[in-house]
């Protein structure tokens, strides 16, 4: 017969200490510099241009980038933050209010129907930009697993959905380095579909690994 105050005894007898977990910016302090240096190595094995910092658009390609990291460090931050029982994510709103002025941003970069579609003739087709952005994320989620896997999640699928957004981001940021400054409307498209396959790579790599 099940009797509780028998395993409660045998609980206590056996259970160990527990470390209090380190806070999200002491985790996130290591893990998103890590990232950043593991997405730029792994991303450098295909050649790029250096972005020209002259161009008209430079001051909004800028922007975007400085953008881009500060959504993907809410993101990771958000995904240390939720997998602790009890925590919660801070900075909701400013962080929508950052993802619209992103979005904002990105259509503004985009250059005439003309020119997007010149962009596609000339084979520039967005696919070297999915390749960049999912080449440099997957290493960043790799490392962000390893930081989840410390505290585990009870809700692992909202965790890993940050991870994947926050490494899509960041990725975006290092793109910024080695992109035109001019967005063609096909290369929009390419970095969303990116940012799709490394959410969903987190969730499936990750569901196991973290889930409580």
């Amino acid at each position: 017969m099940y009797d509780p105050d028998r395993l409660i005894d045998e609980l206590a007898r056996t259970a160990g200490p527990v470390s209090r977990v380190p806070a999200t910016w002491v985790r996130a302090a290591w893990l998103i510099p890590l990232a950043l240096l593991l997405g730029a190595l792994s991303s450098s094995l295909l050649h790029r241009e250096a972005t020209d910092w002259a161009a008209a658009n430079a001051r909004v390609a800028i922007a975007g980038a400085l953008l881009s990291l500060a959504i993907g460090t809410f993101c990771l931050m958000s995904a240390l933050s939720v997998s602790v029982a009890g925590r919660v994510v801070r900075g909701k709103y400013w962080a929508v209010a950052l993802l619209l002025l992103w979005i904002a941003l990105a259509i503004a970069s985009i250059g005439s129907p003309a020119a997007s579609a010149a962009a596609v003739v000339q084979g520039h087709h967005g696919t070297p930009c999915f390749v960049f952005v999912t080449l440099a994320g997957l290493p960043m989620i790799l490392l962000a697993l390893l930081a989840l896997r410390q505290t585990r999640s009870l809700t692992p699928v909202r965790s890993l959905a940050l991870t994947g957004c926050g490494a899509a981001f960041l990725a975006f940021a290092l793109l910024a380095l080695c992109h035109p400054t001019e967005l063609s409307l096909i290369d929009l498209v390419m970095h969303v579909a990116a940012a799709l396959v490394l959410g969903g790579s987190a969730i499936l790599l990750g569901r196991r690994i973290i889930a409580c």
